[in-house]
């Protein structure tokens, strides 16, 4: 969906008038980890690390509690679901305060961390020397001293509903199995308090809580941070109907349903620049949804340079004009779009040798000429006849004779992902072909500019060429 000029200036007016808007610490680099609590007053929870063969109620026995009480303390609803390992809130206080260094996830606001951490705001902004504490970039760090007895966050659970007209606590009570008075104390409202439309409330529950503005359910960008050359994935849920739209680094966005909510991938240049980058986020339904925008920090991929020689045979290929007019061509292929993804886990490697001859992403020059583009993909090492296998499932979209690529296959693997396989002698599949992970789809060769047998391996994202790398140890979407 394409995201309008009006769209993106309704987001940076919407963004200054923001109660909690997003943030980013004075400097870009990782602050010390201070080494002393921060003073403030009030108790630190006890934490307790659950051993095997321990149940909740042998817990509240050694404790001196009761099990309903490290229920409620702990949004347990099943007691019988402990695991190895997960913390338990213990009441009554005896913690030591953690020093701690988070990274900052989309979506987050001081005051969100100060409950998640059980500190202040002022706190977490004198510890980061922050100038401007209201400016939190996605993907950085900051030192926190936890005062949860843990150095992990303890977010609040609960879900958020946006006062309506004719809205009241009674009915919001009935219509959601709570008390009134629970309803309030969540909300650190006076009992009996009057609302007002447009008030966001978080009623108690086992989801997540985020602090976001308006009728913004959930927003998150995984992973953190962001790196030049790779993939990010971007998920949403709203209270309204309708579809999101955004942009993230120059490109617009395209959402498609996904676990309740929506999600969008991004592929990442990797000749971006380092630094911060604006995720503009809104939709459109029976009314406009509320801009909301974050910076999402970009760190360098730490790509090299390549000097490539090519024969003397093959060097008319190198006329720019030759590569502009496959580009473009591609493009039409690449930038397809279908809104269910079809592979499901890691990809694998699409050959069984692991030597890579040429990574992805390095700065590349032909025959010591000027560098001006980067390699779209991983060149494996294999002789004229390895065979080349599907990484994942999906549908073969293209079989063809390219001028630079050579024999190529390019499967499309739903959501915009699509890899690219080049320089092949053979070809096993057809046009439309819906293949699985592992299934046989090629042969490797020297076709095209090659100046030996090899396979070029691409994976883009609507069009963006992506460290495929990643995909083999990271899950999307």
């Amino acid at each position: 969906m394409k995201v309008t000029l009006t769209f993106i200036t309704l987001a940076l007016i919407a963004g200054l008038l923001l109660a909690s808007p997003a943030v980013q610490a004075q400097t870009g680099e990782p602050t010390p980890t201070p080494t002393a609590p921060a003073g403030e007053d009030g108790d630190i929870p006890r934490v307790h690390l659950v051993q095997e063969g321990e149940t909740l109620f042998t817990i509240a026995q050694q404790y001196g509690t009761t099990v309903e009480v490290l229920q409620q303390l702990n949004n347990i609803s099943d007691p019988s679901l402990l695991y190895a390992g997960q913390e338990l809130i213990i009441p009554g206080g005896g913690g030591t305060a953690v020093a701690t260094v988070y990274t900052i996830q989309l979506g987050d606001t001081l005051p969100g961390l100060a409950a998640d951490f059980n500190t202040t705001v002022e706190a977490i902004a004198r510890d980061n020397r922050m100038l401007n504490p209201y400016d939190l970039v996605a993907g950085r760090q900051l030192s926190i001293i936890s005062r949860t007895g843990s150095a992990d966050p303890q977010p609040l659970a609960g879900t958020p509903h946006v006062i309506q007209p004719g809205d009241t606590l009674l009915a919001l009570a009935v219509r959601y199995n709570l008390s009134p008075a629970e309803i309030a104390q969540a909300n650190n409202l006076p009992f009996p308090t009057r609302l007002y439309p447009s008030q966001r409330l978080r009623l108690p529950g086992e989801a997540r809580y985020q602090h976001l503005p308006g009728m913004w359910g959930q927003v998150r960008v995984h992973p953190l941070p962001a790196v030049q050359g790779e993939t990010v994935a971007i998920y949403v849920e709203n209270l309204t109907t309708g579809q999101p739209e955004g942009n993230f680094a120059g490109q617009s966005l395209r959402f498609a349903p996904y676990d309740g909510g929506y999600v969008a991938l991004a592929g990442i240049d990797a000749f971006a620049a380092p630094g911060r980058y604006t995720l503009a986020l809104g939709g459109f339904g029976a009314t406009p949804w509320r801009p909301f925008f974050q910076d999402v920090e970009v760190v360098s991929g730490n790509y090299g340079t390549q000097t490539i020689t090519i024969p003397d045979n093959l060097t008319y290929l190198l006329a720019p004009e030759i590569r502009a007019e496959e580009d473009a061509f591609l493009a039409t292929i690449y930038t397809r779009f279908s809104d269910a993804p079809l592979w499901g886990g890691l990809f694998q490697l699409p050959l069984t040798s692991t030597v890579v001859t040429a990574g992805y992403g390095d700065a590349r020059s032909y025959n010591n000429g000027p560098i001006e583009i980067y390699h779209t993909g991983i060149d494996f090492a294999g002789a004229i006849g390895t065979p080349i296998y599907a990484p994942a499932a999906g549908t073969v979209i293209f079989t063809d004779t390219l001028e630079l690529r050579g024999l190529t296959v390019i499967i499309d693997h739903g959501l915009g992902v699509m890899t690219g396989y080049y320089h092949l002698s053979k070809i096993h599949v057809k046009v439309g072909d819906q293949v699985t992970a592992g299934q046989l789809v090629a042969e490797g060769g020297s076709t095209g500019l090659s100046n030996g047998p090899h396979l070029h391996w691409d994976l883009r994202v609507l069009n963006v060429p992506v460290n495929g790398l990643q995909w083999t140890r990271e899950l999307f979407p």
